[in-house]
């Protein structure tokens, strides 16, 4: 990449917009009602008093954090910012005012004291009153209590020691600029702008990028945006176009650290159109697989963005795998917070894809055993996928977040470019049955803990994972892949896991109780949320012949779940399809691999054209005013490329060469979506009745089967037990 270099003059900024009222009228939490002012004097006709619509820029009013609000109102004539008398409880409190991007004016008030805040705005007799719920900066606000956290990651991130027991630092400004040749350099002193460095395109100002690095939520933060005027005490938004990119990085890890993240550095394209960026630790799912705490730093991360920097119009989602996972979930349970999406290497949410997971740790233990003479033929057709070395990629990534003896490694740290080495957790803090029965536990359903309550059985944290009447192997044997003697072996000897994870003979049972659980609180993405209702561009990197766990299945899982009640597609969202490119397994990994600008800038037109239409049907909108370029495409091997909005429904040039395989739930019986966590079940009469089995079984064998599965096997052509709806959005724990 090469970019513009001439000779520049010193960059002005923008001078702010002058700030002036006419009046403040009295509401209720700025609903707009009036009251009566002073008379005026006889010789001058009455004026009706203007309101100022007044609103919340930091979001939402019950949910600030740390100690100050953005409120935002429009701008009228008249009045001096010097006149208007802001207090929170009674007491006046420091206001900072500024022009905003859409003409309305901003006030940053400060000084709010944790809980209940009643902020009255007054000049003269007018007043206008708002009630706002403030968080500490450390959280939470509806996560529920704090994990553990005994690793802090200040140090390693260049912010120094951490102050307090919450592993918070400083925060710092930092700066940078790029090169002629598209390469990016430290900036040290922001008032001595090399001769090599670019310039925006258009203009004659310097490619210069701030970055803020802080802590918020006990996690590391970064903001990254355009600052062609480094060094000024107020940041010039000339140059940004108003959207801001939210990043979320990948993996499923139960670190109980500060963290680290696995997103790559913001593009220099996407920065020189005018992107804002913004990410946190806590959201790389790598170090706290915890999709509601991601979305509890976004809510916090984005009030810090508006206040510091500007209100965002648009918020786009980007990152792949897990990051994947965590912009679908916050999208479901927590609407607002995104406004579209653009995930990378998809999966859909952690409790379904785990089923998979932890099946092919069983699998792969019965290989090494009963099955010791099963061929790579056999062991691919029962695990589903392309290759069998898939499920072992499962299991050494992933499968560990069951066990609660191994799963607190740090993980990546230290693995991959720009991801700092962090010190592990003390092991005599972790969890071991007989010498530290107290100790940490290394799961996800234990760093899940406040949204899934504990177990009464175990005293642990309850575990979504079920395994009763799934017959494994069910497709390859209708195939003649194997025999029934095999799959009545596997069936037989395939087993479970204890309460530590520990592969145990018997098969393992999530309570009805655990499952309704998980569906109510939003754990399963489904189309029961406003999902639907928003763009979502899901870029497929096609590695399924390199074993990767990334397999091309998951996509469309989705576009199933999300399918309209008449069983049409859902209009916002569209399937890229993509070769590697390059891109290794341990970008997949990372959820890094794929492109950075296409889908964003995309989603950005397709949302600025978007017009909210009193009443009418939010799908019909989204149809209306789809880009030319939202629509389902993929790029052959060949580099040809073809785009429609039924290119993946036949045989051709984009379904050929990127052929979709399954996974054991999916051989066994499931379909695609796989949003089932626990079957229904039917007697081994009622499902041979159904046709389930393509070969003929013995008296023998008949018996035989119904031994193995007393309680009957799945029937996954009516609900599962405890597949309930979604409760609602935006829950507390």
């Amino acid at each position: 990449m090469r970019f513009h270099s001439a000779r520049r003059r010193p960059p002005v900024l923008r001078p702010l917009l002058a700030f002036s009222l006419t009046g403040l009228i009295a509401a209720g939490c700025g609903d707009g009602s009036t009251s009566d002012s002073s008379a005026p004097p006889p010789e001058v006709q009455p004026t009706a008093p203007q309101s100022l619509d007044v609103a919340i820029g930091s979001q939402r009013a019950d949910m600030v954090s740390g100690g100050d609000v953005l409120l935002t109102f429009a701008a009228l004539d008249g009045l001096d910012a010097a006149d208007v008398v802001v207090t929170s409880n009674g007491s006046e409190v420091p206001v900072t005012y500024r022009a905003l991007r859409d003409g309305r004016m901003g006030a940053l008030v400060e000084g709010l004291t944790e809980g209940e805040n009643r902020i009255e705005l007054t000049a003269g007799a007018s007043r206008e009153t708002l009630v706002v719920e403030n968080y500490p900066i450390t959280g939470p606000i509806f996560s529920g209590p704090h994990l553990p956290l005994p690793v802090c990651s200040t140090e390693a991130h260049g912010l120094g020691p951490a102050l307090d027991a919450d592993c918070s630092a400083k925060t710092q400004i930092r700066y940078g600029y790029f090169d002629v040749d598209g390469d990016f350099h430290a900036l040290d002193d922001p008032t001595a702008i090399p001769n090599d460095a670019a310039l925006i395109d258009g203009t004659d100002l310097p490619f210069v990028v701030r970055e803020e690095v802080g802590t918020i939520n006990r996690a590391i933060y970064w903001i990254t945006v355009l600052d062609p005027a480094p060094g000024e005490s107020q940041w010039d938004p000339a140059q940004w176009n108003g959207r801001l990119v939210y990043q979320f990085g990948g993996g499923c890890g139960t670190t109980y650290s500060q963290g680290f993240r696995l997103q790559g550095a913001p593009s220099a394209p996407a920065l020189l159109a005018g992107y804002a960026f913004a990410t946190a630790t806590f959201n790389t799912l790598q170090v706290m697989c915890n999709d509601v705490l991601s979305a509890e730093t976004v809510l916090m991360v984005k009030e810090r963005f508006a206040e510091r920097y500007g209100v965002p119009e648009l918020t786009i989602g980007q990152g792949g795998s897990g990051g994947a996972i965590q912009q679908y979930l916050i999208g479901q349970n927590y609407p607002g917070l995104l406004d579209a999406l653009s995930p990378t290497v998809p999966f859909p949410d952690v409790t379904t894809t785990s089923a998979g997971v932890l099946d092919c740790s069983l699998l792969l233990d019965f290989y090494a055993n009963e099955g010791a003479d099963w061929t790579d033929a056999q062991q691919t057709a029962v695990n589903g996928h392309l290759t069998s070395g898939t499920c072992g990629f499962w299991d050494l990534s992933f499968a560990p977040g069951v066990r609660a003896t191994e799963g607190c490694a740090i993980g990546v740290a230290g693995a991959l470019p720009g991801v700092p080495s962090l010190k592990p957790i003390d092991p005599a803090l972790v969890y071991d049955p007989v010498r530290n029965p107290g100790g940490l536990r290394c799961t996800v359903q234990d760093t899940n803990v406040n949204h899934l309550g504990i177990d009464p059985e175990t005293g642990f944290a309850r575990r979504a994972w079920d395994n009763i009447g799934v017959q494994y192997g069910l497709a390859a044997l209708n195939d003649g892949v194997i025999s029934v003697e095999q799959f009545l072996d596997l069936n037989e000897a395939v087993g479970g896991y204890d309460v530590d994870g520990v592969i145990r003979t018997e098969r393992s049972a999530a309570s009805e109780e655990t499952v309704r659980i998980v569906y109510e609180t939003g754990r399963v993405v489904t189309g029961d949320s406003n999902l639907r209702e928003i763009p979502i561009i899901t870029t497929d990197i096609w590695t399924d012949d390199q074993a990767d766990i990334h397999d091309r299945v998951r996509a469309f899982a989705i576009r199933e779940r999300l399918r309209l009640d008449d069983g049409s597609q859902a209009p916002g969202y569209m399937i890229w399809t993509r070769d590697p490119e390059g891109a290794s397994l341990l970008d997949s990994f990372a959820g890094g691999s794929g492109p950075s600008l296409g889908p964003v800038s995309i989603l950005d037109d397709w949302l600025t054209t978007l017009v909210d239409a009193p009443g009418q049907d939010p799908l019909v909108r989204l149809e209306a005013s789809r880009p030319e370029a939202a629509i389902d495409n993929c790029v052959t091997p060949a580099g040809d490329q073809f785009s429609s909005l039924t290119l993946y429904d036949e045989p051709g040039p984009c379904s050929d060469p990127y052929p979709i395989s399954g996974g054991p739930r999916i051989v066994a019986g499931a379909p695609i979506t796989e949003e089932i966590v626990k079957c229904s079940t039917r007697s081994v009469a009622e499902a041979s009745g159904a046709g389930a089995y393509a070969v003929e079984l013995s008296d023998a064998q008949r018996t035989r089967l119904e031994a193995i599965f007393p309680d009957g096997v799945c029937d996954y052509g009516v609900p599962g037990i405890g597949q309930v709806p979604l409760k609602g959005t935006w829950l507390r724990f």
